[in-house]
């Protein structure tokens, strides 16, 4: 779906023009349990999205290497990030194998947190994709993964760091990464649309969970959404089946 030339090659959105505004996390959206994969990608995909566009302009052109002694990886001589390993991805059998479950490759402890308490929420609520050891996958829907965990621990990127015969997912989090972020209002009307391209997902839901996570203030009227946050507004309309028609500010 030409996603990962998105994500790690030159975004294809435009530069955004507007002062960065001030993030606040004093008031965390609430929502109600989440039972399925999908709905877990509802959540966290559109912020998550937006994340991964930045933090990819920020290491564009960069090699990378990964220390796992140190637990950190650099990009160039000049950036150095923290690390979670999530899991891997096998070229030779297309198979999705969790940090928890890769025994022959003794990964540090510390570095699979992440990966264990998205195993422990999978077994919570049934979640076969966070709680099966190793499964088949398309290489397209390791996004879909890294989104998730970013959106879950409020990382501020993943990277596919490329090991020869495989994919090692890896998420970042970092201040010199959040220093990068554009996250003013018109950011919604270039992020959202991209994701509805290239994700399968309700788009009410997916909508309504990136407002929300931008501290927005949601009202919903017959057809359409209403996203307030001080004087900034944007209108979602959408047809029966909850696809999302037009956007406007």
């Amino acid at each position: 779906m030409g996603f990962l030339n998105r994500l790690f090659g030159k975004s294809s959105s435009k530069k955004e023009t507007e002062k960065p505004e001030k993030q606040t996390t004093e008031n965390t959206p609430t929502f109600e349990p989440i039972k399925t994969e999908l709905e877990l990608l509802e959540r966290y995909v559109a912020l998550g999205f937006e994340k991964q566009i930045d933090f990819s302009e920020l290491i564009e052109g960069r090699s990378w290497d990964a220390d796992l002694t140190r637990g950190t990886i650099t990009f160039g001589e000049d950036m150095e990030f923290p690390i979670q390993i999530i899991g891997s991805f096998s070229y030779s059998v297309n198979t999705w194998l969790w940090a928890w479950a890769n025994s022959q490759s003794n990964l540090p402890e510390n570095l699979m947190v992440d990966a264990k308490k998205l195993k422990a929420y999978g077994v919570q609520h049934k979640i076969d994709q966070l709680r099966t050891p190793e499964y088949t996958i398309k290489q397209d829907d390791l996004h879909r993964l890294g989104l998730i965990a970013v959106g879950m621990f409020n990382a501020d990127g993943y990277y596919f760091a490329d090991y020869g015969s495989g994919i090692m997912l890896m998420t970042v989090k970092s201040d010199e990464i959040r220093k990068n972020r554009k996250i003013g209002h018109y950011r919604i009307f270039t992020t959202f649309p991209q994701v509805i391209s290239n994700f399968n997902l309700d788009h009410k839901n997916a909508f309504i969970a990136y407002l929300k996570a931008k501290g927005y203030l949601i009202e919903e009227k017959e057809n359409k959404i209403i996203g307030t946050k001080g004087s900034d507004r944007c209108v979602a309309i959408l047809d029966q089946s909850h696809r999302i028609i037009n956007l406007e500010g």
